[in-house]
Formats: structure tokens, C-alpha cells, sequence
């Protein structure tokens, strides 16, 4: 599944992913067994439940996985009276609630799995998704957008007026803590949403939510907090996001896709890819960065409403 790699642009699939959290798309109601239950009877579970693989637990905690594809080597062996803890996989793969979709879909790729066990911020097992669950949880949103979007064009027929970007400039501003992870995507919401309302091309009203989850996620990972303001005018929104510390040693390394200097835990979570900065400043029809080591980095970003160009563009 490709959600965020299609297209040149950013498409609403592609913004959804960084709005959504995976406790948004996952299957809460789950089907486990022990590393004691023998494959036999993981293999009517699975039959039962119409579902390709279930976590093992052992005294509450996750010590594996077992697929049907487990159950097919173990019957081709001989082995299916066997129990899951000589066939399971020991070495899981988890991702956390917490984490928007678009990390979900990123381990996806990554490491090949059918599905995705998810722990809550204690490691507890509290969900599991797969790809589908991805898929169904963005056609239900659409869905929603669609009928939100059909109930507003009927509103506005009503009024018999259109809505316009002139006017008093506005201003929103929002602090950001480091490893505040569940408040990631709060600014970007809400910047779209002021920015719909004042009628704003969709598109660029994207670009303008991805270019501020970015900033914010940044500012969570790498530093030791900050803050974020829009000001919204007539013709454009500017973005401003800046942090505290520690700063940056090489800006041009960081621009480069991929460059990432985020702990080893954070990449765990699923944050720290190194494409915070590109996609910044791909969102941007001008984009400025200026960081000192030991004092903090500042962005500043603007977006134009009649920008030509779908994907960002200076």
C-alpha cells in the first residue's frame, strides 16, 4: 500500500495519514492465545475469526506473534499439534497508539508485515492493525469529509454568498513541549480549519497543515520546546515555528532528506525519518531556517493562496 507515495502533490489521503493516530484505525477487540496453545487450535481461531495472524501473550505480556502462514510451515512439517511458542515470532514489531498513520504506514513498508501489534504508553497490548484497517479507516473519513463539504456548499447556496480570503489579518499562535506526542497535530488542525474558513483553495490549505505537523514535530523530537504562530492575510499564510535549543550544527545536512539526528528511541516510535525539513520546505512557496548551536532554530514559512504549483514551490 502506497497512501503517502502517490501522487506529486499532497493529497487528502496523504494529509489524513498525518492527522490521524493509529488508535484511530486499529482493532481493539483482539483474538490472543498462549505460547501453550498448540497451532491446531490457533488455526481454528483463525478460521473462526476470519483474521491471518493473533498475538501470544504470556502473564499479560506480548511475547510474540503466530501467522497463518506459521500454521501453514508448521502442517507442511507435520508440527500442527505442536504448541505456538516453538513457531511463533519472538521478535515483534510494535507501534505505539499514539503514533499518527502516517508512521503506521511507513513500518508498513519497512519490514513487509501483515499486521502491527499496538502497546499504549505502558507497553500494554491494546490493539493490533493491518493495512486494511488503514485503508477502511481513510475511506470512512472521506466519506465524512464529502458530506461535511456537500452540507457547507448547500449552506453557502443559501446564503447567496461566496466566502473570501480579504480581510483583517489573523493570528494564531500555540506552545509546543518536547515529547509531547499526543498533542502532535493540534496547530496544523487548527490552522487548516481557520483557513477553510476563510475559504482557502484546499490544496493550499494542505500544504499549510502538513508545513505546521512538521514544524511541531520537530520541535517535539529535537529540541527542548517551543512554540508556533500563522498569521493569516489576505493573500498568503506565514508560518512561524521556533524552538529553544539545542540548535543545529549543520542546516544544510538537515535539509537533506533522510538526515535525522533523533535518538534511537524516538526512531522506535516511528518519528525522526529525517523528512520533517524537505517536506517543510516543499510545502513552501518561500522558506527561511536560521538555527545557532546552544540557542534554538527558527522557520519561517510562506504560502501563497494563489500559488500554481499543487506541491510547494521555491
Amino acid at each position: 500500500m502506497s497512501v503517502i507515495g502517490a501522487a506529486n502533490g499532497f493529497s487528502v489521503a496523504h494529509e489524513l495519514v498525518y492527522t490521524l493516530k493509529v488508535r484511530d484505525a486499529m482493532q481493539k477487540d483482539l483474538v490472543t492465545v498462549t505460547p501453550g496453545t498448540t497451532l491446531r487450535e490457533v488455526q481454528g481461531l483463525l478460521r473462526e475469526h476470519r483474521i491471518s495472524g493473533t498475538p501470544v501473550l504470556e502473564n499479560d505480556l506480548l511475547v510474540g506473534i503466530v501467522s497463518l502462514e506459521d500454521i501453514i510451515n508448521a502442517l507442511d512439517h507435520g508440527h500442527i499439534e505442536e504448541s505456538v511458542g516453538r513457531w511463533m515470532t519472538r521478535e515483534v514489531v510494535t507501534i505505539q497508539e499514539n503514533m499518527p498513520l502516517r508512521r503506521a504506514v511507513e513500518f508498513f513498508q519497512r519490514y513487509q508485515y501483515g499486521r502491527l501489534p499496538v502497546v499504549d504508553a505502558e507497553g500494554r497490548l491494546c490493539g493490533i492493525l493491518t493495512q486494511a484497517d488503514i485503508v477502511v479507516r481513510l475511506m470512512l473519513e472521506l466519506n465524512r469529509m464529502a458530506e461535511e463539504a456537500a452540507r457547507r456548499e448547500t449552506e453557502l447556496l443559501a446564503q447567496a454568498g461566496a466566502a473570501t480570503t480579504s480581510g483583517p489579518a489573523v493570528t494564531m499562535e500555540f506552545s509546543v513541549n518536547a515529547g509531547d506526542f499526543d498533542n502532535a497535530g493540534i496547530a496544523s488542525a487548527r490552522i487548516k480549519s481557520a483557513l477553510q474558513e476563510r475559504g482557502v483553495d484546499l490544496k493550499v490549505a494542505r500544504r499549510a497543515a502538513i508545513a505546521t505537523y512538521e514544524a511541531e514535530t520537530n520541535i517535539i523530537i529535537h529540541s527542548i520546546g517551543g512554540s508556533v504562530k500563522a498569521q493569516i492575510d489576505a493573500d498568503r499564510i506565514t508560518i512561524e515555528a521556533a524552538d529553544w535549543g539545542p540548535g543545529i550544527e549543520d542546516v544544510e545536512r538537515a535539509l537533506r532528506p533522510g538526515f535525522s539526528t533523533a535518538s534511537e528511541l524516538v526512531r522506535a516510535m516511528g518519528f525522526g525519518a529525517g523528512m520533517g525539513l524537505p517536506n517543510i520546505q516543499k510545502c513552501a512557496d518561500r522558506f527561511r531556517i536560521e538555527s545557532t548551536p546552544g540557542t534554538g532554530t527558527r522557520l519561517h514559512v510562506e504560502i501563497d493562496f494563489d500559488s500554481t504549483t499543487s506541491d510547494g514551490g521555491e
